[in-house]
């Protein structure tokens, strides 16, 4: 019994140490993608893309060890935490890893061109994004909660000088319009660098969470700063504008009109992906395929909020506040990104059959999207916008009213605990797309609310 359970401690100290290399190679591709940036260098930012497939299949074999040891050893209480939130690590470093890959890719367009400045808060950001995710996996391996508080409190300064680029450049872009590309292409570097803060926080969330069993994902708190969502009992601000001067701002301009296309392409597209997961779950032949159809869609929003973001600073909107702007188009990448990776679960974990609960779950999803296409669509209008948010909120908490007993019976019966394990996850993932909706319904009624 000793020795099983001596064997057992090794495999575990054998998964620490894999994620810790997992770790350290992110931080590696970190540093290269930036600097490339700063040093304009080519060949930095093709290392990049070969440690990207490194990356790939160390996340492919940290997935195996996981679920080897979920099924082989059964364990039980603060093991199973550990493997499970394991599990969640290793899909937020291979996340980290792509969003390198992504600067990487701006880099190797970037240098190309002449340079725009001096890059100087870039190197800062991307330096501190790196601390994070150090002290995140030091966090993990030692079970430390205090150091992972420390990563949590970091990632408001990662936020602020994110906000601090965004408002130099822009700055730069209203005296000389030849070089919004560039300037736009160094504001999506920035909010890559503040992507990869968010997923170190996760991991050091997931650090409290399997040291003392506490749950302490604060999403208010994160949405109040990035302003999607207003604190309890604070409404707003709502300007005095003139009923008629408002009305006069929905004559809306050309290009104005086209900005607002693409934000309805965004919403549109969510609900694309939203009836392309529900394809899947009712009709669970060719998962493959219909996984790719999901992917597609993802893509398809990953374009258009690129799209939209170039919009957002070549266009001068006169009705809807730009930060309110920046956090809608975020709200509904957000969601398509949740929907693609509960698809991508169902294939990656080789699942038999959706259970009955995530297809009402799907259905869920299904409906809120609906009305996140009908909300965006209100847009300057703002006739319905109250009652539909108020729907969206209806659909998030029957979604929660079906996450907690459908997560409640996989420990209840004789269910493989790598099973229990993986449909956790799927559950998780399937309630956060409501939630993200609802974060489209807060940004859209705060819109509303200031120019009703």
């Amino acid at each position: 019994m000793k020795t099983t359970q001596r064997h057992f401690d090794e495999q575990l100290q054998e998964l620490r140490e894999h994620l810790l290399a997992m770790g350290s190679l992110a931080e590696t591709m970190i540093v290269k993608s930036v600097k490339a940036l700063v040093d304009r260098s080519e060949a930095l930012a093709q290392e990049v893309f070969v440690h990207e497939e490194e990356m790939d299949q160390r996340c492919i074999e940290t997935d195996q060890r996981c679920f080897t040891l979920l099924a082989l050893q059964q364990p039980m209480a603060g093991d199973l935490r550990f493997i499970a939130v394991a599990i969640k690590i290793n899909s937020d470093i291979e996340r980290i890893g792509d969003l390198a890959v992504n600067i990487a890719q701006a880099a190797s367009l970037l240098i190309t061109q002449p340079a725009l400045k001096p890059l100087i808060d870039i190197p800062r950001i991307a330096q501190l994004c790196q601390e994070m995710v150090k002290k995140s996996l030091d966090a993990f391996v030692a079970r430390d909660p205090e150091l992972a508080r420390i990563v949590i409190e970091s990632d408001d300064s990662v936020d602020l000088l994110r906000d601090q680029i965004f408002r130099e450049l822009l700055t730069y872009m209203m005296a000389d319009p030849t070089i919004i590309p560039r300037a736009l292409d160094l504001i999506l570097v920035s909010r890559y660098l503040e992507r990869i803060a968010d997923h170190a926080t996760n991991i050091a969330e997931d650090v409290v969470y399997i040291v003392r069993g506490e749950d302490i994902r604060e999403r208010g708190d994160k949405e109040i700063r990035k302003g999607l969502r207003h604190p309890a009992g604070v409404s707003p601000e709502i300007p005095g504008i003139d009923r008629e001067a408002a009305l006069a701002t929905h004559r809306l301009m050309p290009e104005e009109r086209e900005f607002l296309d693409l934000i309805e392409s965004a919403a549109h597209n969510l609900l694309q992906a939203a009836r392309s997961l529900q394809v899947m779950f009712e009709d669970y032949t060719d998962r493959v395929g219909k996984w790719r159809e999901v992917r597609e869609a993802e893509h398809e929003g990953d374009a258009i909020t690129h799209r939209i973001m170039k919009k957002l600073n070549q266009t001068f909107i006169p009705f809807i506040d730009r930060q309110n702007l920046h956090a809608l188009t975020s709200a509904l990448d957000d969601v398509v990104d949740f929907i693609e990776a509960a698809a991508s679960r169902m294939v990656l974990y080789k699942i038999d059959q959706p259970t009955p609960e995530s297809r009402e779950m799907v259905s869920l999803i299904v409906a809120s999207a609906e009305q996140v296409a009908k909300a965006v669509s209100q847009l300057p209008r703002f006739d319905t916008v109250q009652e539909i948010c108020v729907e969206i909120n209806r659909l998030e908490n029957a979604a929660d009213d079906l996450y907690r007993p459908a997560v409640a019976r996989l420990f209840e019966g004789d269910l493989p605990v790598l099973e229990v394990t993986k449909w956790k996850e799927i559950y998780e993932l399937l309630e956060g797309v409501t939630d993200r909706c609802e974060d489209v319904a807060n940004v859209v009624e705060t819109i509303a609310l200031k120019h009703a």
